[in-house]
């Protein structure tokens, strides 16, 4: 509704002062009220019109006798009631005024103009998911005698009941000039209005597509995802809702979008607050999530007025106060109890719980009549601007989370550096304790080396012996990275300091050793001892076996390390022909999956052996390497 100031203003630009008795509206057989004087200016037309129920094309004839309908002052009949309705009314500024212009400010999509029984360009009757708020909308009247029967017809879909808005702030007549000045007066103010809550709104977006960016560079960090989604929904909710009250978009932009994205935006906050304190979201959370999600199924039944709007505002209110009200008090006990994560939340959470209690203090004061909390709904005014209570509360909530995150941002950049340098680190240590293969007399070897992350839990071990014979160990510990790569560092200083043995007790030691040492997972492990004449001895723990010129070796089933303490490992005796090549592998070569989830298989590794290393490890790896992948091989060569 415009303010009285705009109206004087308006009187103020006219031409001259405006001077206009009350018009009346009559019935079509009773002489209307003429104007005596008319002088440049507004004449306000709420008053005096007739309504009836229901709909029929014939109520806009000039000559339809209307002495029965009820009479009506349009700006105060209040919220607008469901379905159709005709208002009627009989003017009269006589011939001098031929040319005049007719302001109405109402439901945008609710109303037709008749004008002497013509419907008027400019207003139509819409679908629902059209229907907007109140607006202006200028009409031009033109008749020889200055004699206007004006004729309104107007239909309340529920969508528009529910918002309990009026199907017509007020209706104007008056000059060109002077409705072009009240038309661009409200039109401004409405308009003004929505700036600053759209820009807050905007504000909140711009972050939300941050944290999501940085959350697609470092996916460990979930809390940034779920506040991209908080920032970005919250901004796209609230914006939409602006803009619909703006009269910007219909109101179907809020009930059928900006609202229901009430409950996600209630997700991504609990999710981000649990994630950010390091919390785990247990069953209780996910059924309460599910919970959340609920009113949805309630969103078009009030939208088509089969559900109370106002039981359904409750339902909201009601699955989403455990959010509001439980999550600050949950942080503060978490951070009485040490949890320091959770104390730099405690006041991000509270500014916008604050705003909302209070702007639903307003609503209720506004539902029952509490004029003096009516203030918790209307704008505050900052400087030039006026912003909402919930607008304030999420730019206070924005700077609050903006300084939290940069020092949240900052500490964790500064561990995750640390941690790149510790696992460089250990990547040089493993790197020196599974170096490339030197050049041994009597034999070729290579080998390849591709962890699945930045260390692995393969390795292999080379140690000649007294009478030039070989010893070869390939193994893989079970897991991936820096846990892995300690059982690595393990294995081979055991290696190392193991004297000459053959390969069952050399497997049958590490299994002791290992079994003391470790109480989940294990490591299987291939021994190979080969002679400067070509006998080759093996023993298995639970490995892949080895490959003879594309010919798998067959050796007895057996127990990897770790498993049984006094496990004991058989030996396989064979002789290699000189030339024969031996490849030796780990199974990050066999599981290597597609992105179709197809494995690499034993018949495609199979049919590789023959090859280089080089060129067995790189098929597997641009398969699609999933595990550690380790592949030597060797030839005997007298």
């Amino acid at each position: 509704m415009h303010k009285p100031g705009l109206f004087a203003l308006t009187l103020a630009l006219s031409l001259w002062p405006a001077a206009a008795a009350a018009l009346s509206a009559q019935t079509a057989l009773e002489k209307p009220a003429e104007i005596t004087r008319w002088e440049s200016g507004l004449i306000e037309l709420n008053q005096d019109w007739v309504q009836h129920d229901g709909d029929n094309l014939a109520w806009a004839s000039p000559g339809y006798n209307d002495s029965a309908w009820q009479s009506v002052d349009l700006e105060d009949m209040g919220p607008a009631q469901r379905g159709w309705r005709w208002f009627r009314k009989h003017v009269s500024v006589g011939p001098n005024h031929k040319n005049v212009h007719l302001l109405i400010d109402g439901g945008d999509g609710t109303y037709e103009l008749y004008v002497n029984g013509q419907c008027m360009l400019g207003a139509q009757i819409k679908s629902q998911f059209a229907i907007g708020r109140p607006t202006e909308r200028e009409f031009e009247l033109s008749n020889d005698q200055g004699d206007f029967y004006l004729a309104l017809r107007t239909r309340a879909t529920p969508d528009y009941v529910a918002y309990q808005l009026p199907l017509f702030i007020e209706v104007t007549l008056g000059d060109h000039d002077a409705i072009e000045y009240e038309l661009q007066s409200l039109q401004s103010d409405r308009m003004y209005s929505a700036v600053p809550s759209v820009a807050i709104n905007l504000l909140l977006i711009l972050p939300g597509l941050g944290a999501l960016a940085l959350y697609i560079g470092q996916r460990s960090e979930r809390d940034y995802l779920f506040l991209g989604l908080f920032l970005l929904l919250t901004g796209i909710s609230n914006g939409l809702w602006h803009l619909q009250q703006a009269g910007v978009l219909p109101l179907s932009a809020n009930t059928l979008l900006a609202d229901p994205l009430t409950y996600p935006i209630a997700i991504a906050e609990l999710e981000f607050t649990l994630s950010f304190v390091r919390r785990r979201v247990g069953r209780g959370w996910r059924i309460y999530e599910g919970v959340i999600l609920l009113p949805l199924l309630l969103v078009l039944p009030v939208w088509f007025g089969h559900f109370s709007a106002n039981a359904y505002d409750l339902v909201q209110a009601v699955v989403t106060a455990p959010l509001v009200y439980l999550l600050p008090a949950l942080l503060i006990a978490w951070y009485r109890h040490g949890n320091r994560e959770a104390g730099w939340l405690i006041l991000p959470s509270l500014l916008p719980t604050a705003a909302g209690v209070l702007f639903n203090l307003g609503l209720v004061s506004f539902y029952f009549g509490w004029a003096r909390l009516n203030i918790f709904i209307q704008p505050i005014p900052i400087g030039p601007i006026s912003l909402e209570i919930s607008d304030l509360g999420n730019l206070l909530f924005l700077v609050a989370i903006a300084i939290v995150m940069f020092f949240r941002f900052t500490r964790v950049s500064r561990e995750q550096a640390h941690a790149a340098a510790e696992l460089e680190a250990a990547r040089e240590v493993q790197r020196r304790l599974v170096p490339p293969p030197a050049a041994i007399p009597g034999f070729r070897i290579e080998s390849v080396y591709l962890p699945a992350e930045h260390v692995g839990g393969d390795f292999y071990h080379l140690r000649v012996h007294q009478d030039r014979s070989l010893l070869v160990v390939i193994g893989d510990i079970s897991g991936k990275g820096l846990p892995a790569a300690l059982g690595v560092a393990a294995m081979v200083g055991a290696l190392r300091a193991l004297p000459e043995l053959p390969p069952g007790l050399l497997l049958a030691a590490l299994n002791r050793g290992v079994f003391a040492q470790i109480r989940e997972g294990f490591i299987t492990c291939c021994a190979l001892h080969l002679t400067t004449e070509g006998v080759a001895t093996l023993a298995n723990a639970g490995h892949l076996p080895p490959y003879e010129n594309g010919r798998e070796i067959a050796l007895p089933p057996s127990l990897p390390l770790g498993v049984i303490a006094d496990t004991q490992y058989a030996e396989t005796t064979i002789r290699i022909t000189p030339g024969h090549w031996l490849t030796l592998l780990t199974d990050g070569v066999v599981e290597a999956r597609n992105a179709q989830g197809e494995l690499f298989g034993f018949d495609r590794t199979r049919a590789l052996t023959t090859e280089p290393a080089e060129k067995i490890a790189q098929a597997a790896q641009h398969f699609g390497q999933e595990d550690d992948i380790t592949v030597l091989t060797l030839a005997f060569v007298p």
